[in-house]
């Protein structure tokens, strides 16, 4: 999905721009997806006021509101009537379904929240959700309680995964395979991808119920709930057996027991599938870093070293890292000899 970076914004804009200037814009922006100005506005020229009307903005802010979206370039303005730049278009209707922008703006709002009281946390040590008496329960316990949360979270996260699904399904060979468990698999994205750059894979995403019944919806969409199951469970609980490749990916820490229930489930000459980050340049400012460990409810994910020793400690031989894009980095293992080994010994 492309983002919204200010090098996209015109030059003359970026000159007026401070960094002051720079956050209250964001905000506005964000306020203007919650508000889907952008989709009312999808092919229509409409007023102040009528826009105001559609949306639920008070005619004492809704003007000044959306000229200042005109000065940041994303609206234009004629006669007093109000359309999308195509800049708008490229970006909030193009790029991105409904469901990202609902569920993301949101999340988006909470992190400004956490923002406004940075002094406080950084000076004093605490969570900023004790200093605003907050809790936020991590994303693995919301997807289990809340299925409307579940549903943005699912569908916006298979608009955020299609490049990496791409890369993946470009980078990873499942010709010698007839069927996949995706594990934590969420939306589907990586599942889908991989199944049609292989016609013959069929493959089943392992998931909360709440995630399950997002998935079965977007799949629907796909056309591929042919080849495409979803099973309601929990990894650590059990992995389900009659599969040849089992896949772990974007699901953080997973724990070598649960590499060994994998390692059983598999017949011989299954593959193991896991993603990794590839490690960045030894104590590179990171904007990214800080705000991870000021605003996430988890640690990071595992590193590289910990996922290798994981998988040769649970019984996988043959494991290997490869670096398949700027992001992602590829880590296989395989139970026994490849499926290529077995098929020229036999």
């Amino acid at each position: 999905m492309r983002e919204l970076t200010l090098d996209k914004l015109p030059n003359k804009l970026l000159a007026k721009l401070d960094l002051e200037t720079v956050f209250a814009a964001s905000r506005c922006v964000i306020a203007a997806e919650r508000f889907l100005v952008f989709r009312k506005l999808h092919g229509r020229e409409l007023s102040a006021a009528a826009v105001g009307r559609r949306v639920g903005i008070h005619p004492k802010h809704c003007e000044a509101f959306l000229d200042f979206l005109v000065f940041l370039g994303l609206l234009k303005k004629r006669d007093n009537l109000y359309r999308n730049s195509a800049l708008a278009n490229r970006h909030f209707i193009q790029a991105r379904s409904i469901d990202w922008t609902k569920f993301w703006s949101h999340e988006c709002t909470q992190e400004y929240e956490a923002l406004s009281v940075m002094e406080d946390t950084i000076s004093s040590g605490r969570d900023w959700r004790q200093i605003l008496g907050k809790e936020r329960k991590p994303d693995y316990e919301l997807v289990q309680e809340d299925p409307r949360w579940a549903r943005g979270f699912t569908h916006a996260l298979y608009d955020l995964h299609k490049p990496a699904a791409e890369t993946l399904a470009k980078n990873l060979d499942l010709s010698d395979y007839q069927s996949l468990l995706d594990v934590g698999g969420g939306s589907g994205v990586m599942s889908i991808a991989l199944a049609r750059a292989h016609p013959h894979l069929r493959a089943c995403i392992l998931d909360f119920e709440f995630v399950c019944q997002a998935a079965k919806r977007i799949i629907r969409r796909e056309r591929m709930s042919r080849r495409i199951k979803t099973l309601v469970g929990d990894m650590n609980r059990a992995i389900p057996i009659g599969f040849d490749v089992i896949m772990f990916w974007d699901i953080g820490h997973v724990d070598t027991r649960v590499m060994r229930m994998a390692y059983q489930s598999l017949p011989e000459g299954g593959m193991v599938v896991r993603d990794c980050a590839p490690r960045s340049k030894p104590k590179a400012p990171s904007p990214s870093a800080f705000l991870h460990e000021y605003l996430s409810v988890l640690p990071m994910g595992q590193t590289k070293p910990s996922i290798l020793s994981s998988l040769k400690e649970a019984g996988f031989r043959s494991v290997k890292y490869r670096r398949i894009g700027r992001k992602i980095g590829l880590i296989t293992g395989l139970k026994g000899k490849a499926r290529k080994q077995m098929s020229r010994r036999n």
